[in-house]
């Protein structure tokens, strides 16, 4: 998003007389309306939104839902980072002025600095107040899908896990909507998780190959099994001894006596019976312990870890 003042061939302020309709005009500061964006019928202009506009316009949000000063940082930490895109959404004004939509873009445009190119329409009725802005949002997830991966919905939970686990964040791996606007992983900023991450496609498709068919449900989440073969393999571990750990880990053939595997599965399995859950950071903690202990030939009958008193597992 542009950051700096734009230039355009069309510099000159509509006037209230100017019925030419110009494809190519970008309102601003200054032309007649943007003080007030009164219409008795619907109309549509291109804006350069700026934070004296922003301003001017949040005065006139008397009638729109409760604030949230979080969404707002979260925008605005969109705006700061590159992240926030010209996408065609509007700010929407009534027959009176008043904001219907648009009341969070424009304090964060107020609290970032930045500027950028929006629709506004003005002279919607108050009445068609309540059907504005109630379309389903679309997931991370179905961006990915829409954008052509596969496996959308375990490759958008891998890759906030991975980062958290990156990180060394244990809040952001298990609780990332928790995590301050800034740290948040967004649907413009998780396509860029993945062009850093690519090999995250991978990780996820080998180990949703690992998961046993006809078997109910899986001991681990598909995201998690990501993050596990991820971790293993980022450590110089090769694809072999990964996909024999994870597939042992799922499907439970071919374990002998005091192997940990047996030990994990049976703690798993454990906190799979009714009211029953284990918390994610647990259960990736035993996970990760247990390849420790795996990899290196040592025996377990009872798999433990110990929150509060025991770092988490990170593999180095």
């Amino acid at each position: 998003m542009a950051t700096t003042t734009r230039t355009n061939t069309y510099q000159r302020r509509c006037q209230p007389d100017d019925m030419r309709y110009d494809a190519y005009h970008i309102c601003r500061e200054g032309c007649y309306w943007i003080a007030e964006p009164i219409d008795h019928v619907m109309a549509a202009r291109i804006v350069l939104l700026t934070p004296e506009i922003a301003l001017n316009w949040l005065k006139r949000n008397s009638h729109n839902r409760s604030f949230s000063r979080d969404s707002a940082r979260l925008l605005a930490a969109e705006m700061d980072h590159g992240y926030w895109r010209e996408n065609g959404e509007a700010v929407i004004f009534d027959t009176n002025g008043i904001l219907i939509d648009g009341q969070h873009r424009l304090q964060a445009v107020l609290n970032s600095g930045h500027e950028y190119l929006v629709p506004a329409i003005t002279g919607i009725q108050p009445l068609v107040r309540p059907t504005v802005d109630t379309g389903k949002k679309r997931s991370g997830a179905q961006n990915l899908q829409m954008a052509g991966e596969k496996n959308a919905a375990a490759l958008a939970a891998a890759l906030t896990l991975w980062k958290g686990y990156v990180a060394h964040d244990l809040r952001a791996m298990t609780h990332p909507a928790s995590a301050s606007p800034e740290q948040r992983t967004t649907i413009p900023r998780i396509m860029e998780d993945l062009e850093h991450y690519p090999e995250l496609r991978i990780a996820t498709e080998r180990s949703m190959a690992l998961r046993p068919a006809g078997q109910g449900r899986a001991l681990i989440s598909a995201s998690e099994a990501t993050l596990v073969w991820q971790a293993i393999t980022w450590t110089g571990a090769t694809v072999k001894r990964a996909e024999e750990f994870l597939g042992s880990v799922l499907s439970g053939y071919n374990l002998s006596e005091g192997n940990p595997i047996i030990a994990l599965r049976r703690r798993l399995i454990d906190q799979m019976g009714p009211g029953l859950k284990m918390d994610k950071k647990e259960r990736l903690a035993l996970i990760l312990k247990t390849w420790q202990l795996w990899s290196t030939g040592q025996k377990r009958k009872v798999i433990k870890w110990e929150q509060g008193s025991e770092p988490f597992p990170f593999l180095s």
